[in-house]
């Protein structure tokens, strides 16, 4: 029955599994012509679920360059182990433990990114995760290294350590199992938005005993990036969110119409209680100002927090009513380095600012200063919080009332 299921499940036949439709980034905002769409690489999903127990994985379809195709697929197999997984699940139909597999992926421009996470009982009746990822340049076949990525490999692996070591284990200490995060783990995966070091479990395990991820900006690596023309970070468009363009307000409105900051997944609306189950607390929620604070375990949102009314109600009937990142690079958006000059001349005068005291700051779990808000949308408003230097320290998408006034 398991070399059945094994070649139904790899077979080119439709997946047995149901289908969820996966979100690439595109190379450019144009459609493609309908002639040329079957030379454009696209991701399929493929898989297969039995009970309690799923796996799923992408396929690349659409290459004009049929044997790289099948080369780039067959390493995506080879990485996630696939087909190790698919025979293991069909002696685990009715095990208590079951095996999960799961993964994303980015696509742009010929540059690939899949990063796959196998959950359950991997090798034994106990569960487990492991980690695995896939970089590849569809034009050449060849695997993306660390240092394609970088002008110098070796200052950006230093630099990556001591922020790893000087700032985001002191603050996660506390909330690990385990935690050996240097030397850099080898698994790593790419976005538009950065770069993702994903841990084997005996290194980095989360008290909800999970393997571990790091993401960090390409905004924290500014200094070290290739940004040359042509290069991997170039055609996966990082350049753009590096600084603000004069289309800026236009890209923005854009971008955050869903409520949500790409690359960061939770959008306002969701349930509270349904983020927490999917990424776990990393710690009991804090109050800021008259909202709860929530912080997630997942690496996607450090220095990123969910904000939710305050303490008389259950989380289970709770959402997310702002969204508030610390850390964040988005079309010129950054952190620690746009200033509130270059965001009004990009974007424009605020629909209103608020000055925020020392003593509100406090309360409010901020720094003193300027916070613009910037109402573009009927039912969400745009934060932008300036320290008293006139530094951008905080992007915040909030639920707007009455039409957009906060």
């Amino acid at each position: 029955m398991a070399a059945f299921l094994l070649a139904a499940a790899l077979s080119a036949a439709p997946c047995l599994a149901e289908f969820t439709p996966v979100e690439v980034p595109q190379a450019t905002n144009a459609p493609a012509a309908p002639e040329a769409m079957e030379n454009v690489p696209q991701i399929t999903e493929k898989g297969l679920t039995l009970g309690n127990n799923s796996v799923k994985y992408p396929e690349i379809t659409g290459m004009a360059d049929e044997s790289i195709q099948q080369q780039v697929n067959d390493a995506i197999l080879q990485a996630g182990k696939i087909e190790n997984r698919l025979s293991r699940m069909a002696v685990l139909i009715s095990s208590p433990v079951p095996l999960t597999v799961t993964y994303s992926a980015a696509l742009a421009d010929d540059v690939l990114s899949v990063a796959i996470l196998s959950s359950g009982a991997l090798e034994t009746e106990r569960a487990t995760q492991e980690w695995a990822a896939v970089n590849i340049d569809l034009r050449t076949g060849q695997e993306i290294t660390f240092g394609d990525l970088f002008t110098d490999e070796d200052e950006a692996r230093a630099k990556m350590e001591e922020t790893i070591a000087d700032e985001i284990l002191p603050d996660m200490s506390a909330h690990l199992a385990a935690a050996e995060l240097l030397p850099l783990p080898d698994v790593f995966s790419l976005t538009e938005f950065g770069l993702t070091l994903h841990y084997p479990i005996r290194r980095f395990e989360t008290l909800s005993e999970r393997a571990g991820t790091i993401t960090f900006l390409w905004s924290e690596l500014a200094d070290v990036l290739d940004l040359s023309e042509d290069s991997v970070l170039t055609r996966l468009g990082v350049g753009k969110h590096l600084k603000l363009a004069a289309d800026a307000k236009e890209t923005l409105t854009a971008a955050l119409s869903g409520g949500a900051f790409p690359g960061i997944p939770a959008a306002l609306g969701d349930s509270v209680q349904g983020l927490i189950d999917t990424y776990q607390l990393l710690n009991d929620p804090d109050l800021a100002g008259d909202q709860r604070m929530i912080s997630l375990e997942d690496g996607a949102f450090r220095n990123v927090y969910i904000l939710t009314d305050n303490l008389t109600r259950k989380l289970d009937s709770s959402v997310a009513q702002s969204i508030r990142a610390d850390r964040l690079m988005l079309l010129g958006l950054v952190t620690g380095s746009t200033t509130q000059d270059e965001w009004r001349q990009a974007l424009g005068e605020p629909t209103r600012t608020v000055s925020v005291s020392a003593e509100s700051a406090e309360l409010r779990r901020l720094c003193a200063g300027q916070t613009d808000y910037y109402a573009w949308w009927s039912n969400a408003t745009l934060c932008l919080h300036a320290d008293e230097d006139g530094v951008l320290r905080t992007v915040m998408l909030m639920q707007a009332e009455n039409g957009g006034e906060n």
